[in-house]
């Protein structure tokens, strides 16, 4: 008989027999004390919830609370909490609690499970995952995960069900967790009782018992006694089984854990009628109906009517087994019912008076947009966000982008209306993702590169810095009425990070308004197909990008060939001419030489002032004409190298004078003047005419911004060894850059003179140039006003070599 079987005489101290890592000392007090007197101990917890409630400490309140359940749910209290922990949720999500939020809903699916509520607590613990993936915590993780399992168990679908605990698994191997370790080997061992593979089921549920023990975790102790009763019962060893069933019943009744005992007590009705004795069935049998009622588990009610049902058939009483079966079927009806909005869920599919989620999905991918400007961006987006609403049934989505400015998101969110509507400037400013304001989600959208769906925006992980664009978006709403966004209005979020070439250059906000939405898996396979496709836009205008660039930039090499071109002629104009006078000159004096020689008379004074005319025309000839030679000489060096990426030896200090040389006209019109601080041994072994461009651009680069107004200035060039590379800088005394221009200052099309000539490519060449080069390029730091130094950092030998 089950009633005279001894229970154990003691329990001993355990471990939090919760899914809780690091547990505060006021808990672990009474936490020891639940181990052994838990009776006593329920309303200790209330005292400690109360206690600091009121010292404002409300993670402590809310952790006692989520104790306090556990301790309750073994005693078949579970129901009698589920309000508190409804009103606790409520508190943990407007003090932006995650942690504790993951998991009171965690608690509150166990509630709904016990119930019947599948669907109920699948989406309470489907909420466990979603928050306790924000905060961090593995233990209501994987606790989700093992219910999860157990819902698709009682459905049926143990594929499913087995993944999820593989999952589960997996998670904790990370921690060393006994409770959790019992927990999810008790469920798959149930996993494989239910497939009939016993002899794996008696593993798991040993194992299960042998970590209940570690903790040791009593309730967990007994229900692998249980379940090693069960599958002795199955194994067709009744006494094994009876031996078992005894302890977990001992176990059940000492803790007050009903539901165990319930399902003890089921068990030993199969073991009665294993053993020929109907009578003992039918009182265990009740025995298990009334507990089973107390804990409102229809599951189990329905468990036990359907046997009372067959062994009051055997006994000949038809009414009391009608009776039975007619409450069975009540509370299976019951059960399907509180299931329907998950099948009315899957029924949505095979609704032909809408397209299919996949098919319009589908359709979209395989749409196409001639993307050549931000302004075919922002009309694609526009009609892909149209349709991403319509695939997910979303109440909103926005598009954020970084069309401007590297690490600031701007909100494209333009409604659809003609040219001049669009093309007015807004009435007030736009909003922005950027940092210092929003550096901690940025930073997270930076590191998790994924989906990350929140279903209560008040528990989002950054709420604090969004809260301010939600009051801007709102007082937006409030001036500019209808037509402005309604950024301020989300209650769930999934917000998808869009990255090109591992750069964070747009996000994805879809949004749910009128109600808190539980985001499915297949919410989020979709909305991630989606961020795909927004990222193959933005790839697209990313190309777009820099096939105008490579235009700009051949277009930039040309204007800059063709002034130094103009610069030379006219720098070579002055010593021609000159050597043109100057010939002329001695051809003059040649003559005169020549009709004095003819004459009779020659003076020595006549022959001396002919002859020195002569000579100094001709010096001045020969010099000036060298000094053109030297510029056409130089200019040719210069321009065929740009022209090339032959790699040559060279001295880098001959190389540097040849350079200046070409760029002297712009310099002196500029009243710039360029030292050079290079050693004479130095040589390198690269692409020559890669170099003459980025030297080029960079003392070009100073003169037009270092020196406004043609106030002139000083640039200096050095170089020295270091390792096997060289480090050439190219520092100019000028009017400096701030920080904002210095973090963009290689970026394309980025210029202070827009509007005045400038294009935004010379410093962005430089940095392409540089990586051709296999060099790098940067910008150490100077004092404040004392101009700009670009430091180039070059191999010494051949690039790659």
């Amino acid at each position: 008989m089950p009633n005279a079987c001894a229970a154990p005489s003691a329990v001993p101290p355990a471990a939090p027999s919760y899914p809780c890592l690091a547990v505060p000392p006021p808990l672990q007090r009474l936490d020891r004390v639940a181990a052994r007197h838990p009776r006593l101990a329920l309303p200790a917890y209330t005292q400690l919830i109360q206690q600091a409630r009121s010292a404002g400490a409300l993670e402590l309140a809310l952790d006692g609370l989520y104790a306090q359940f556990y301790l309750a749910e073994r005693m078949g209290a579970a129901l009698e909490q589920q309000s508190a922990l409804s009103a606790g949720l409520e508190e943990a999500a407007q003090a932006h609690l995650t942690l504790q939020a993951a998991r009171l809903h965690e608690a509150l699916g166990r509630v709904a499970y016990q119930r019947g509520e599948y669907f109920e607590a699948s989406e309470q613990w489907s909420r466990t995952l979603d928050l306790a993936n924000l905060a961090g915590d593995l233990p209501a993780g994987v606790a989700a995960r093992i219910g999860l399992g157990q819902i698709h168990y009682a459905l049926g679908a143990w594929d499913k069900g087995r993944r999820f605990h593989r999952d589960a698994a997996e998670m904790l191997g990370r921690i060393d967790h006994s409770y959790l370790a019992a927990k999810l080997a008790l469920n798959m061992g149930v996993g494989h009782f239910e497939n009939a593979q016993l002899t794996e089921a008696e593993q798991q549920f040993r194992h299960g018992l042998a970590q209940a023990l570690r903790g040791p975790h009593a309730d967990f102790i007994g229900e692998a006694h249980w379940q090693l009763a069960r599958t002795a019962l199955s194994l067709h060893q009744p006494e094994q089984a009876a031996s078992e069933c005894q302890q977990a019943l001992g176990w059940a009744r000492r803790l007050g854990h009903r539901w165990l005992e319930g399902m003890a007590c089921q068990t030993w009705t199969d073991i009665a009628i294993a053993r020929g004795d109907p009578t003992e069935a039918i009182r265990s049998c009740r025995e298990a109906l009334s507990l089973a009622q107390q804990i409102h588990a229809r599951a189990g009610e329905s468990q036990a009517h359907a046997q009372l049902a067959r062994l009051l058939q055997q006994q000949g009483d038809t009414a009391g087994a009608l009776q039975h079966l007619w409450q069975h079927q009540s509370l299976r009806d019951e059960i399907e019912r509180l299931s329907l909005p998950e099948r009315l869920l899957r029924l949505a599919h095979y609704d032909l008076s809408r397209k299919p989620p996949e098919e319009m999905l589908l359709e979209l991918s395989n749409r196409h947009w001639r993307i050549e400007s931000e302004a075919d961006v922002v009309f694609a987006a526009r009609e892909m966000r149209e349709a991403a609403q319509q695939i997910m049934q979303l109440d909103a989505v926005h598009f954020w982008w970084a069309s401007e400015s590297a690490g600031v998101l701007r909100l494209h969110d333009q409604p659809r209306g003609d040219a001049a509507s669009t093309a007015a400037p807004p009435l007030s400013p736009p909003l922005l993702l950027r940092a210092p304001a929003q550096a901690q989600y940025l930073q997270l959208l930076n590191e998790r590169k994924e989906a990350l769906a929140v279903h209560d925006l008040r528990l989002h992980p950054c709420g604090q810095e969004l809260a301010l664009l939600n009051r801007q978006a709102q007082t937006q709403t409030q001036t500019q009425g209808a037509g402005s966004s309604s950024l301020g209005s989300a209650r769930s979020r999934i917000e998808i990070p869009l990255f090109v070439q591992n750069r964070l250059v747009a996000l994805l906000w879809l949004e749910q308004h009128d109600q808190p939405r539980s985001w499915s898996r297949q919410d989020l396979l979709q909305a991630s197909h989606l961020g795909r496709l927004f990222e193959r836009l933005l790839v697209g205008h990313d190309l777009a990008c820099a096939q105008h660039a490579q235009w700009l930039m051949e277009q930039e090499k040309a204007d800059a060939l063709g002034r130094l071109v103009a610069g030379v002629a006219h720098e070579v104009n002055t010593p021609i001419g000159v050597a043109v006078t100057a010939a002329s000159s001695v051809s003059e004096n040649a003559l005169k030489l020549a009709a004095v020689l003819r004459g009779e008379k020659v003076s020595r004074a006549e022959l001396t002032e002919l002859s020195a005319r002569l000579i100094s025309g001709s010096d001045l000839v020969e010099r000036n004409l060298h000094r053109a030679a030297a510029l056409i000489g130089n200019f040719k060096k210069v321009t065929v190298d740009q022209a090339s990426e032959a790699v040559s030896d060279f001295v880098l200090l001959d190389y540097l004078r040849s350079v200046i040389s070409v760029l002297g006209p712009a310099l002196r019109k500029a009243a710039v003047s360029v030292s050079l601080d290079v050693d004479a041994a130095i040589e390198l072994h690269l692409a020559a005419g890669l170099l003459t461009q980025v030297v080029s651009n960079l003392v070009m680069n100073s003169i037009n911004h270092a020196f406004p107004e043609g106030r002139g200035g000083q640039i200096r060039i050095s170089a020295r060894l270091e390792g096997r590379h060289v480090l050439i800088d190219v520092a100019d005394d000028g009017c400096g850059a701030s920080a904002d221009v210095r973090a963009r200052m290689f970026e394309p099309f980025f210029t202070t003179k827009r509007g005045k000539g400038g294009s935004g490519l010379g410093l962005y060449i430089v940095a392409s140039l540089m990586e051709r080069l296999e060099g790098e390029v940067e910008l150490p730091p100077v004092e404040r006003g004392r101009g700009l130094c670009v430091r180039l950092r070059l191999p010494r030998g051949r690039p790659g070599g």
